[in-house]
């Protein structure tokens, strides 16, 4: 397994055209996917930027979990979590120089929209422009860094962020599992950190699971996940979110709220969780949290995908918001969640 990421620094070295070139000539090599992996920059360190004027510890805040769907619209994306009085956004699918997203930093650009600081990892160097969808439109731009990853947006100082693997990563590069062409190096990963909160500190956790798995596959990156927080954090309270990919839960015939009440019949790694001490039950609403692409074929049933979970902390106020601007636009195929945490 690849080794938990601690080391921090203020901007990720992001790998050259001419490096990206070869990794994509070599596509299936398994020794070559992993000497990349091992030595990039990008792949080996995580970006920390502290908020500007962080706020006190507090008693109570509001999280968000959403998976952005590459952040394509900042600005947009910015007013809906300001809508939701966000003091932390469990952020996942956040590119970072890709031709699809503007060529921008999009984690680093919502933190300042938001007045907040940020961890960011390298989930993927991606080695082309995206999906077939994405492919159609930006397939002659070059992107100018390629990383898509996942982050933690703060109002409070983040304390020993890291980067949690949550497979040995290369699926995407030594194979290609969608058959559509998207080529990466790297793996699933989780972004964690503390906060200091007014009864002490609140473990946060940004996960991502791998979307062409299965039920067996997602209960082992869940243990992977709780492990390597226990490792770096011990057992105190915690807040996991992100996009699970819990696909096989939609089946068409169960309620979301039937889903919810007991995912574990489907989906083994909720035992994981439970065991762990982690309840979804209060910081989740019944609702389904995808979102049909417009321009694309619709996707039915619509599924429960995203999570959020918290470990001794009160979750109160849970909220599913729709994923589209004040004017109407399409931020994300994935709903944002958000829930009131008393610690």
């Amino acid at each position: 397994m690849r080794p938990i990421l601690t080391q921090t620094v203020p901007a990720l070295e992001t790998p050259s055209t001419d490096m990206r070139d070869t990794a994509r000539a070599s596509g299936g090599d398994r020794a070559a996917h992993d000497a990349m992996q091992s030595s990039w920059p990008c792949l080996t360190t995580i970006e920390l930027s502290q908020p500007a004027a962080p706020l006190p510890a507090p008693s109570e805040l509001t999280v968000c979990a959403w998976n952005m769907e590459r952040c394509k619209r900042v600005e947009d994306s910015a007013a809906l979590l300001r809508a939701a009085g966000a003091d932390v956004v469990l952020a996942t699918e956040m590119d970072l120089g890709m031709a699809r997203s503007g060529q921008r930093h999009t984690t680093r650009d919502l933190a300042e929209a938001l007045g907040m600081g940020y961890v960011y990892g390298t989930e993927f160097v991606e080695l082309g422009t995206g999906d077939p969808f994405e492919t159609a439109a930006f397939g002659d731009q070059p992107n100018r860094a390629g990383l898509h990853g996942n982050a933690i947006l703060s109002r409070f100082h983040l304390i020993a962020p890291c980067l949690i693997p949550l497979d040995d990563g290369g699926l995407w590069y030594v194979t290609n599992p969608k058959g559509d062409g998207q080529h990466r190096v790297g793996g699933r990963m989780a972004m964690a950190a503390q906060i200091d909160t007014e009864s002490g500190p609140l473990t946060l956790a940004a996960a991502h699971y791998e979307s062409e798995s299965d039920p067996s596959l997602r209960a082992e990156q869940s243990r992977l996940l709780i492990s390597g927080l226990a490792r770096q954090y011990g057992s105190g309270p915690g807040v996991i979110g992100g996009d699970l990919n819990t696909n096989w839960l939609a089946d068409g015939m169960r309620t979301a709220a039937e889903i919810i009440a007991d995912p574990g019949s489907v989906e083994p790694g909720f035992t994981h969780f439970a065991d762990a001490g982690y309840d979804w039950r209060s910081a989740m609403t019944a609702g389904f949290t995808t979102r049909c692409a417009p321009g694309r074929a619709a996707k039915y049933p619509l599924m429960i995908l995203d999570w959020l979970m918290v470990r001794d902390a009160k979750a109160f106020a849970p909220r599913i918001w729709p994923a589209i601007s004040s004017a109407g636009q399409y931020l994300s195929d994935h709903e944002m969640l958000s829930t009131r945490i008393r610690v």
